[in-house]
């Protein structure tokens, strides 16, 4: 059974990489949203968590997907001043 965005959330709060594996391999979608277009990669941005990040890009995640404010994973990692996650983000050709 796969997460729910607010369970996943929850996971990407707790910086749980072995829960959202685990759901990534039960088929949760790494462009999951919630009705304001944030993507799990954009809360992994928010919480400046590279494991998670990885992840989630290894999964297929959007690096470019935009939220309903125009805000992208890598200018919300920009705005939280998480280095780490941007050149990760970077890397990745974002």
């Amino acid at each position: 059974m796969s997460l729910s965005y607010r369970a996943a959330q929850t996971v990407i709060k707790r910086g749980d990489e072995e829960a959202l594996r685990t759901a990534l391999d039960q088929h949760l979608d790494p462009n999951l949203t919630n009705q304001n277009g944030w993507s799990l990669l954009m809360l992994a941005a928010v919480e400046g968590s590279v494991p998670l990040g990885q992840l989630l890009i290894e999964k297929g995640a959007n690096l470019v997907a935009l939220n309903g404010k125009g805000d992208t994973p890598l200018s919300i990692a920009t705005q939280k001043g998480h280095t780490a996650f941007i050149e990760l983000l970077h890397g990745h050709g974002a």
